[in-house]
């Protein structure tokens, strides 16, 4: 819509545009009210740099999320194989373990598909 204020750097909706951007903390200038063209990201590329626990994520300039899949990611793998050293912590550890490799797979599609829908924005 012509009336939609957006952020001059991520391009994101805002709707308060005196402000900062909820996405990425860019000032408010209040004066972004021209159509504002967004570089492409391709999903595919995103899904494989999403190999890496967030990469496809900072790939898109969804920082945080990219952040959490890492740190989420990480923990699970981290203290899934610490735990294999009791035989108490193999019996938790291997469920452990499962999540990280449970996130990580939907991380990978999760980058994919938000880009999918970042090509529909305007």
């Amino acid at each position: 819509m012509a009336s939609d204020v957006l952020c001059g750097r991520c391009g994101a909706l805002l709707t308060n545009p005196n402000a900062p951007c909820p996405r990425c903390g860019s000032p408010a200038s209040g004066a972004n009210y021209g159509p504002v063209t967004r570089a492409h990201k391709s999903p595919a590329l995103a899904a494989a740099l999403a190999i890496v626990p967030g990469l496809g994520h900072f790939y898109l300039g969804h920082n945080m999320k990219g952040l959490a899949y890492l740190v989420g990611i990480g923990g699970l793998q981290f203290f899934g194989f610490d735990l294999d050293l009791t035989v108490i912590g193999a019996a938790v550890g291997v469920p452990m373990e499962l999540g990280g490799g449970t996130l990580w797979i939907f991380s990978i599609v999760d980058a994919y598909r938000t880009a999918k829908h970042m090509e529909k924005l305007p």
